[in-house]
């Protein structure tokens, strides 16, 4: 039996190739990226208020305990804050469109 990352190797190789020296770097390339669509996938559901048909509905009920927790909203607000917040300023560099747009397109 294969591990995860085994199988994800062997998938990926079918379709791509590259230097053994590189495969740290892939494969740490490849889980910031997919943990960054799913935490978006993640929020679209929330927002959306429904399940995705990927997933379970066990733990869609999980994650809409644990979105409902004190700590997870408290969490929210904090951060919504802080985006709202003048001090320390941002920098758009995204063009016209909007990061998330950018995001839906890549896909």
């Amino acid at each position: 039996m294969f591990c995860n990352q085994c199988l994800f190797s062997l998938m990926l190789q079918m379709k791509v190739q590259w230097k053994p020296e590189h495969e740290t770097q892939i494969h740490r390339n490849f889980h910031m990226k997919a943990s960054h669509r799913l935490s978006e996938m993640f929020r679209d559901a929330r927002n959306a208020g429904q399940s995705p048909n990927w997933l379970g509905e066990h733990i869609w009920n999980s994650l809409l305990a644990h979105w409902n927790t004190v700590e997870f909203r408290n969490k929210c607000a904090k951060a919504q804050r802080n985006r709202a917040s003048e001090r320390g300023g941002t920098l758009h560099t995204g063009g016209s469109i909007t990061i998330h747009e950018h995001a839906i397109r890549m896909v």
